[in-house]
């Protein structure tokens, strides 16, 4: 894991203009890069469906040892729902979960609340909401 996030700049990445896979309506993606010096060491992407009052924008965030000899033990990844009242940690559904274990360890709220990770996530959940210009 990162130490306490200090250290950790953003790269913003791609934009993606889609549609929301269970209503349809427009939805716009923007995707980062967590890097400390020349090493990555992460990535975001926070989704955003406009004209939908019920679906909250959604943060997906990735961290860990990104360098081709790291598996998905060394990669963490979390999702968070941003609402009115702030962000707020959510869990993976079992078919995310499944697609993404090849690829990272999916952590949900319960493996995070009140760990030593939990602030390391918030510091860069902050980094990511203040930093991006696109959201």
């Amino acid at each position: 894991m990162i130490s306490d996030g200090s250290d950790v700049t953003l790269r913003e990445g791609e934009t993606e203009h889609t549609t929301c896979n269970c209503c349809g309506k427009p939805t716009t993606v923007v995707n980062g890069y967590l890097e400390v010096g020349e090493r990555s060491v992460g990535w975001y992407s926070v989704g955003v469906t406009l004209d939908a009052p019920n679906h909250r924008p959604l943060c997906r965030l990735c961290i860990g040892d990104w360098s081709q000899s790291a598996g998905p033990r060394e990669r963490w990844g979390v999702r968070i729902g941003i609402s009115s009242d702030g962000p707020l940690l959510l869990d993976w559904s079992p078919a995310e979960d499944a697609e993404a274990r090849p690829v990272f360890t999916p952590l949900n709220r319960s493996q995070i609340e009140g760990t030593p990770m939990e602030p390391q996530f918030w510091t860069l959940i902050d980094l990511i909401l203040k930093h991006d210009s696109r959201l």
